[in-house]
């Protein structure tokens, strides 16, 4: 039995966002990481060297984007044998984001419920943050960037370009969209790659949840990035649900419910692209059953965040044992 299956009691007896901020706090701290994972042997997990969007990657088990919004525990979270880790969304200004609580967790099922709506500190912190550990980076950062406009997002590229090995566009938070509100995807995607011809690192997209799901879009969205040059995309399988635990009354389905959906959508999106981008998959991977699933369905790579809630920090050791086991 590990540490955390000992520890995950104690935490999820606090309410969801208080256990998050215990474990952001947690993770500030990056000497007490270090030391486990190098008595664990997390740190390095190069079991199944992998490639996304021209960035070469130790292992294909990263940490999806949302889990440091703000740059600020890098220095930790490489330490727990990831492959690459996704910071962000990094927001063009300070936000508070929408009210609390902003996350419910359905343990029985290991689903997440959240309402974020994209809290930042903004992205002239989060860019000192990615300055700073840019001197000591051992691992893999991609940043994504988020805003409500074509220039802001350019900006936001061209900023943490340089401190980053790929940057991750994110068209819109599901999180910030009011009830029967839609916007054109593809559209503002077109503006965005526009501004950022004259880029130097790798552009990735991630798909919208609402666009994932419908093969006329996801083919127009692909066809887009093509064009525009972009490297990769990232597609998942959340869907919006009604939650009257959180703040907002309703969020975004993450976790185990969801890798059946994420694993078709991944199947999709690879057909459509049919090898002329990466496609980076995420969903519910809990297990290395489950990842390899997703790579053998074409996925260059996983990023995972449910998971890192609900098995803790050794998961990414686990699941690329695991994947090891596999191909021995």
């Amino acid at each position: 039995m590990s540490l955390y299956s000992l520890l995950r009691p104690l935490l999820f007896q606090l309410a969801p966002d208080r256990a998050h901020d215990l474990a952001q706090t947690a993770l500030r701290w990056a000497l007490p990481w270090q030391v486990l994972g190098a008595l664990s042997g997390l740190q390095q997990a190069k079991v199944r060297p992998a490639q996304y969007a021209g960035v070469a990657l130790a292992n294909p088990i990263g940490l999806a984007a949302g889990f440091d919004k703000n740059c600020d525990l890098l220095d930790a979270l490489s330490q727990l044998g990831f492959g690459f880790l996704t910071v962000g969304s990094v927001m063009p200004e300070p936000r508070f984001g929408n009210p609390f609580p902003r996350l419910v967790r359905h343990p029985a099922e290991e689903a997440l419920v959240d309402s974020m709506g994209v809290p930042s500190k903004g992205r002239a912190y989060a860019v000192e943050r990615l300055k700073a550990f840019d001197r000591r980076r051992t691992i893999p950062i991609l940043c994504n960037i988020g805003g409500f406009s074509a220039e802001e997002i350019a900006r936001g590229f061209f900023e943490v370009e340089p401190y980053v090995d790929a940057v991750e566009i994110s068209l819109m938070c599901p999180n910030v969209l009011g009830p029967g509100e839609h916007f054109d995807a593809i559209g503002l995607l077109e503006q965005i790659l526009g501004l950022i011809e004259k880029r130097r690192k790798p552009a990735t997209v991630r798909v919208p949840n609402d666009v994932a799901p419908s093969d006329e879009l996801l083919s127009q969205l692909i066809e887009t990035c093509i064009a525009g040059g972009v490297s990769g995309i990232k597609i998942g399988g959340g869907r919006p649900v009604v939650e009257p635990g959180l703040g907002t009354g309703r969020g975004t389905l993450h976790g185990a419910p969801i890798h059946d959906a994420a694993l078709a959508n991944l199947k999709r999106a690879v057909g459509f692209a049919a090898g002329r981008l990466d496609v980076k998959g995420n969903g519910g991977v809990f297990t290395a059953t489950q990842a390899a699933s997703m790579l053998d369905a074409g996925a260059a790579c996983i990023d995972l965040y449910s998971a890192f809630i609900y098995r803790g920090w050794g998961i990414a050791r686990e699941i690329n044992r695991g994947l090891a086991s596999r191909a021995a």
